[in-house]
């Protein structure tokens, strides 16, 4: 007889745990898989996985982003840069645009940008300038980091780490955004026009992995 009920009450949480899930993800039009994901990876620190089927190609000094997809180019589009100019970024206060190869780590349908915006996983890049920046004693505090909470290797833990460090920051949170092209204005984001945002972000949306693991290649 326990064993009938329990059967039951199994029934009725897995049907009503579905019928949330439906229900979300027809309010969300399938936006909340992508939140899901995100949340995922965020509270367990997940690393980003490279995947192959797309990838972007960003000039700066053209002010030019491609699409590439199985090597075709199937996108092209003007963006705009950081405000102080076309250096690579080096420092949290330089405020520049990094250039380098980086994966697209978050796909985030909100944006006080624009529609949509992108991260960029930039951990292994901004950690290399953080040493060059502070040397040993830069290298001092990332261990000091990586005792307490472990191996400092996604972009979800610079975040972290940065919370930790307020005087010593490392930088990150590099997007892919909207807001306009007009001239340079971001503080070390690519920024495309709005309607090209959302185009862009459906495109790459398409690869095998929603988007994510992406390669987004910043070059001078």
């Amino acid at each position: 007889m326990n064993n009938k009920w329990i059967k039951w009450g199994f029934a009725i949480i897995s049907i009503l745990v579905f019928a949330l899930w439906a229900g979300l993800y027809r309010i969300s039009n399938g936006h909340i898989i992508d939140y899901a994901i995100w949340r995922w990876m965020v509270t367990f620190n997940r690393p980003v996985r490279r995947v192959d089927d797309f990838r972007i190609v960003i000039h700066k000094s053209d002010h030019q982003l491609f699409v590439y997809e199985e090597d075709q180019q199937a996108a092209a589009y003007t963006i705009a840069l950081s405000q102080y100019g076309l250096a690579p970024r080096e420092t949290w206060e330089d405020s520049l645009t990094p250039e380098g190869e980086f994966l697209i780590a978050s796909m985030q349908y909100k944006s006080i940008f624009g529609p949509r915006q992108m991260l960029l996983d930039t951990t292994q890049e901004s950690l290399n300038d953080y040493f060059r920046q502070y040397g040993e004693e830069g290298q001092e505090r990332i261990a000091a980091w990586e005792e307490k909470h472990g191996p400092l290797d996604t972009i979800w833990e610079t975040y972290d780490f940065n919370e930790s460090n307020p005087g010593y920051p490392m930088w990150n949170d590099i997007l892919i955004h909207g807001g306009g092209t007009s001239s340079d204005w971001t503080i070390g984001c690519i920024a495309l026009e709005n309607q090209d945002v959302i185009t862009l972000f459906d495109l790459i949306h398409g690869s095998q992995n929603r988007g994510l693991g992406v390669p987004v290649e910043i070059r001078p």
